[in-house]
């Protein structure tokens, strides 16, 4: 019985652990770090209300090309993400897509890093 008890508490674990692990990297692209960028867009979001559908974005130049980066609220009005829950997204998915950025949702958020050619 006990190996059966493991099972279901390590289905539970899996069904409720929350879509902060959900990430879209991009398959090309311009390749780059961004991770000299993030604070500043985390520093604007910090505690922010979000009405639904609301984008916060900025355009950041750094090492010869440009970081665009997002942050989205999918859900409804009245929404907000603390400063380090935005940067430890962002850096996730800047280290983790290996450098062409992508999309991570997180609760009511989606947070787009996007390193591209070119100056803002």
């Amino acid at each position: 019985m006990i190996p059966t008890f493991a099972a279901i508490v390590t289905v539970a674990m899996v069904v409720f652990t929350p879509s902060v692990t959900a990430v879209g990297c991009f398959s090309g692209g311009q390749v780059g770090d961004c991770s000299a960028a993030i604070g500043g867009i985390c520093a604007q979001v910090n505690s922010f209300t979000f009405a639904q559908g609301q984008t916060i974005s900025t355009c950041v130049d750094t090492n010869g090309f440009r970081c665009n980066m997002a942050v989205k609220n999918t859900g409804g009005g009245g929404s907000q993400i603390g400063q380090q829950e935005c940067i430890d997204d962002m850096t996730a998915t800047n280290n983790g897509c290996n450098g062409p950025g992508g999309i991570r949702a997180d609760g009511n958020f989606q947070l787009t890093l996007d390193p591209n050619t070119g100056a803002c």
